[in-house]
């Protein structure tokens, strides 16, 4: 069995998570405080961090999920 890849993944920019978080509060209407518009960013970028991390290992084809879970 090989060993799972690493690969270069690029981070998220800031900007697009502030476009990201912008067109999701227009198209739900929402009526945010600047108080938690500053919170939901900071928790845009711990998801889009973490996002990166997975991203940046490449399995392969070698380690496809069983398709049935046995403990």
């Amino acid at each position: 069995m090989s060993k799972p890849i690493e690969r270069a993944v690029p981070a998220v920019p800031d900007a697009a998570l502030d476009l990201m978080l912008d067109g999701a509060i227009a198209g739900f209407a929402l009526k945010v405080e600047p108080d938690w518009r500053a919170e939901a960013l900071v928790n845009l970028r711990t998801i889009a961090d973490a996002a990166q991390l997975v991203r940046g290992i490449d399995l392969g084809d070698e380690f496809d999920p069983a398709p049935v879970y046995r403990p």
